[in-house]
């Protein structure tokens, strides 16, 4: 059980860091918590990060925009929303 939270921890970590996910969660899953400790001092991967971040806030904007327009099936409808607001 300890074994699944240390691969959970060391994944987010990576990808929080701009390094390969799998990688270090398979590295978590054989060699344990000691993992951690390289990981944490290696520096971060700005590019990699700033990439992730981008990709993440378009996905939420995009489910957002879906949200907003869910019932909007012609011109009408559109106008009806924007009238309530």
């Amino acid at each position: 059980m300890m074994q699944w939270f240390w691969v959970i921890l060391v994944g987010t970590t990576a990808y929080s860091s701009g390094r390969g996910v799998i990688r270090w969660a398979i590295a978590a899953y054989f060699i344990g918590w000691l993992v951690v400790i390289p990981l944490l001092l290696m520096p971060k991967k700005s590019g990699v990060v700033a990439r992730r971040l981008e990709s993440i806030k378009e996905a939420a904007e995009e489910h957002v925009v879906k949200q907003e327009f869910k019932g909007v099936n012609n011109v009408e409808d559109l106008f009806n929303q924007l009238e309530k607001k």
